[in-house]
């Protein structure tokens, strides 16, 4: 029963995920460097495809969170080239929203551990939280739906 569940759950993230656009979403790794991009992409595809599958593992939005539970303000979430901070009235679109064209990494890095689940209130959003997963759930969820593409 655990697994059918969990296989149920890993199906509805990747059709979640599907609707992701890997270009947009990694152009900001490479720098916003559009052939930087496609060269990487061409010549280490499974790479692409893992780094892809990361970025799409990163966020997701929830009506709730648990009581204890991490909160940021979106305010704290600034533009790795201008530093430019996102507005508390910001509209989540997970199809743009780029765990590397922020600090979202840097927030995740004031834990001790991998562990900790970062959440960020929208109240102007359709859901009232973006979630930053953890590290370790990043790292797995991206290595599950890789390995579902078929690569290794």
């Amino acid at each position: 029963m655990k697994r059918i569940l969990l296989s149920a759950a890993l199906l509805m993230a990747c059709v979640g995920l599907k609707a992701q656009n890997c270009e947009a979403l990694l152009l900001p790794y490479f720098g916003n460097d559009a052939a930087r991009m496609e060269a990487y992409q061409s010549q280490v595809p499974d790479k692409f495809a893992w780094r892809c599958a990361y970025v799409r593992s990163a966020f997701y939005e929830s009506d709730t969170i648990p009581a204890g539970a991490e909160q940021h303000s979106l305010t704290e979430v600034a533009d790795v080239v201008s530093g430019s901070r996102l507005s508390s009235s910001l509209v989540v679109d997970l199809g743009t929203l780029s765990y590397y064209a922020y600090n979202f990494r840097q927030l995740q890095l004031q834990y001790p551990t991998g562990a900790t689940v970062i959440y960020f209130p929208t109240p102007s959003s359709a859901h009232p939280y973006l979630v930053l997963r953890s590290l370790d759930q990043i790292n797995e969820l991206a290595t599950k739906l890789w390995e579902a593409e078929g690569r290794r």
